[in-house]
């Protein structure tokens, strides 16, 4: 027997011992009362309800003392002998009852429902419809019995009314009584399956968080060991971020301030007292957000607009002096992709600028000196090329050709190291207005013709009938076209095609420059619009080129406010989009 089962039973056969106690003494006072107030009709003597009363309270007295005898000394296989004694003996005294107080025709046939309902608890279904079908056995066959003679019948009343003397009417009385005990029987049999059922699963549930308990008790003795490991491993996290010479911050999942070396007070100005202070998710923890810590004479002069919100550069300036920073933004997670917060690295970028500073200063004192002369070069090849100085054979004339197209090359070299210096140090002035951008267009394409006809391409210029004006520098939009459309046609094979696309939006215009040429490879994609890079398929088609074109192309684009991107597919051509602002921002 489970031990589930087995303490169901042993409650149960305690709770029904008390119940009987309580409805005995219910069933006296019923019979004393109806003796008091019906002397002359109730014919049952008071000795005889007495006795009746004092052998149930003997029969339960006994019970009791079985169930201390089997509670004291845990005879588990007693328990099922009692719950049987219990229902057996119950159903024998009311039996003895329901003859004493009138048969059939008593109210005694009621409180034969009481043990069918105790069956269910105590052995379901089965007990149940069993101790139902013995109480129809039992009551129909003393109607059987008293009808017959065989069993003399006992009137509680001192009249014998007729009907009580139909057999009929006592068997109809006693089969629907019958009937109504099988339907409880199965009613309470089913409701008790039900219940043992969620007890059998409570009880393994039970089990089960015994030994998860005992789990968590020996896994409690680790984990103390694991603390103390933890705390030493702590500790040296601590150290090593405490000697970085550079500062870092760790947020945790709240987004709050947990932990910084000292160089981030250096450098930030942090307090001790801003640990726990919650810090705005905005653009993955932007450095703007952190404001409302860094001290007033600690000041963010500038961030970049990298779209990468993992990776931000800063400058910090501190009476007077300037450092630049690179800040790089990562979440700290383990091997299964549990995050405890995000960390944040900087890294002294302030010599590097210096660095491209005087580069930058370099390469725009170079440009400048080289121009004077190139451009002596040029005017001077250019009037042995025009006949100026006398007629020239074709092997001369070819040679000055090629001359001529070098120095053309060093020249838009100079002027592109000249933009980008110029750029780096924002020093590239702009002339903004509402203009018209399609002369800028055209110029190009109008430079560009005799290329786009030598190698047969078919450009398609799409535009709207009424193009707006847009706000612009105009000169600068021919950089930018020259940019994109150089490229298209260079990288663009015989027969192609280039199609330029204008298209009005509700607050910009909209540029896209369309090819079917060889396509940017899907690895170099990431590194387009940076400086001196070129796609490792076009190294290989032509050897000439700065890389400098895209780059200068989209800082004048992002000047503009506007947008630039690229879709691209090597061998299926490229497509580049850029936005420019219809009013001024």
């Amino acid at each position: 027997m489970k031990k589930v089962h087995l303490e169901r039973k042993v409650q149960v056969n305690a709770w029904l011992i008390k119940v009987r106690f309580i409805y005995t003494l219910g069933l006296f006072l019923i019979g004393f009362l109806s003796r008091i107030l019906n002397p002359e009709v109730v014919i049952i003597s008071m000795w005889s309800l007495l006795g009746l009363t004092l052998s149930f309270y003997l029969m339960n007295f006994v019970f009791f003392l079985y169930y201390l005898y089997i509670k004291k000394h845990q005879i588990d296989k007693h328990v099922e002998a009692l719950s049987i004694l219990q229902i057996g003996a119950e159903l024998i005294i009311l039996l003895f009852i329901m003859h004493n107080l009138g048969g059939i025709s008593s109210v005694a046939p009621v409180f034969f429902f009481l043990p069918i309902i105790y069956s269910s608890f105590l052995f379901g279904m089965r007990g149940s419809v069993l101790t139902a079908l013995a109480s129809l056995v039992f009551i129909n066959g003393l109607v059987l019995l008293e009808h017959f003679g065989i069993i003399q019948p006992v009137y509680f009343y001192s009249i014998s009314l007729p009907e009580l003397e139909n057999l009929s009417i006592d068997l109809i009385k006693s089969i629907t009584i019958s009937l109504s005990f099988i339907m409880v029987g199965i009613y309470s049999g089913y409701g008790s399956n039900l219940l043992f059922s969620r007890e059998e699963s409570l009880s393994e549930t039970s089990e089960q968080l015994k030994t998860k308990t005992n789990l968590l008790i020996s896994r409690e003795k680790k984990l103390s060991e694991t603390n103390l490991r933890l705390e030493e491993e702590k500790k040296k996290i601590n150290s090593i971020i405490s000697n970085f010479t550079d500062p870092v911050i760790f947020l945790d999942n709240l987004g709050e301030i947990s932990l910084f070396n000292p160089v981030t007070k250096e450098v930030l100005g942090f307090k001790d007292d801003i640990i726990g202070t919650v810090i705005p998710r905005k653009d993955n923890f932007s450095m703007l957000n952190f404001k409302k810590v860094i001290e007033p004479e600690f000041t963010i002069e500038k961030i970049n607009d990298s779209q990468d919100t993992r990776i931000e550069e800063m400058t910090i300036k501190k009476e007077g002096q300037e450092r630049t920073y690179k800040v790089m933004t990562e979440a700290v997670c383990d091997r299964a992709d549990n995050c405890y917060g995000h960390i944040k690295v900087f890294y002294d970028l302030t010599r590097e600028k210096k660095i491209d500073q005087m580069k930058s200063e370099f390469i725009s004192i170079a440009a400048h000196q080289l121009r004077t002369p190139l451009s002596t070069i040029k005017w001077a090849i250019k009037m042995v090329l025009d006949g100026d100085t006398g007629d020239m054979n074709k092997e001369q004339s070819e040679l000055l050709n090629k001359g001529y197209e070098s120095n053309e090359r060093i020249i838009t070299l100079v002027n592109d190291m000249l933009n980008v210096s110029r750029i780096e140090a924002d020093r590239l002035d702009y002339n903004f207005g509402m203009r018209d951008i399609l002369p800028a267009l055209e110029r190009v394409i109008g430079e560009l013709q005799n290329k786009i006809d030598k190698k047969k391409i078919n450009f398609v210029l799409n535009k709207p009938a009424d193009l707006p004006l847009v706000y612009c520098d105009d000169t600068k939009m021919i950089l930018v076209f020259q940019g994109l459309l150089e490229n298209a046609v260079k990288y663009t094979g015989e027969y192609g095609r280039i199609e330029v696309t204008l298209t009005p939006l509700k607050k910009f215009l909209q540029v896209s420059i369309k090819d079917n040429g060889v396509g940017i490879p899907k690895n170099d994609q990431d590194k387009m619009f940076t400086k001196f890079f070129r796609a490792q398929n076009v190294k290989r088609m032509q050897t000439e080129g700065s890389g400098l074109g895209l780059f200068i192309v989209k800082n004048i684009i992002l000047r503009h406010k506007g947008e630039i991107d690229f879709k691209s597919r090597e061998g299926s051509g490229t497509e580049f989009i850029f936005t420019i602002p219809l009013k001024k921002h």
